[in-house]
């Protein structure tokens, strides 16, 4: 039994190189004043959800005042290319002045009293629910300090949840 393998250190080298290379990459595209107070680490992190990629590239963002947020490419990173990242930045869920300012959710989109749906359920077409925003920057006591949801919704059904993103697979405008 071979208890040192050095082929399994070049490797891990070989992933430190290429998520260095990743972080330059994304420093190069994200705007100077918002790297302001920025640590960026980049990592490969197993996904073990059978619908995602195996391994995820994963550029963790953290700023000074404590908020982190994580942004996920699915590949690893010696096959990151500088459109993967800046796809990545340029999505809508991506707020970087919001969390750089430490606005975890950025700006709403929808207000209390509006109806919406939300994803209860598995099935992308049938697994969600109508309901009514009834809270802005749900927490619940347990949670971690700083910690929320951008929403609170009262379901039809009288259940009351929460959406723990403002984003279309979430949350979305109540289709008539």
């Amino acid at each position: 039994k071979k208890m040192f393998d050095p082929d399994a250190v070049s490797d891990k080298q070989a992933i430190r190189r290429q998520c260095e290379r990743v972080k330059q990459l994304a420093l190069n595209l994200i705007p100077e004043a918002i790297q302001v107070g920025l640590h960026l680490n980049v990592s490969e992190v197993v996904c073990g959800d059978p619908t995602c990629a195996p391994i995820d590239t994963v550029l963790q963002l953290t700023w000074d005042q404590g908020l982190s947020k994580p942004l996920g490419i699915p590949m690893v990173s010696a096959e990151v290319t500088q459109e993967d990242i800046q796809e990545v930045l340029l999505d809508p869920s991506t707020k970087l002045e919001a969390w750089q300012a430490g606005n975890e959710h950025g700006d709403l989109r929808f207000g209390i009293g509006q109806r919406v749906q939300c994803r209860i359920g598995d099935d992308p077409v049938t697994g969600w629910g109508g309901g009514t925003v009834v809270a802005l920057m749900y927490r619940e006591a347990n949670w971690p300090p700083g910690v929320s949801a951008p929403y609170q919704i009262q379901l039809d059904d009288e259940r009351l949840i929460f959406a723990p993103h403002d984003i279309d697979q979430v949350i979305r405008s109540l289709v008539a």
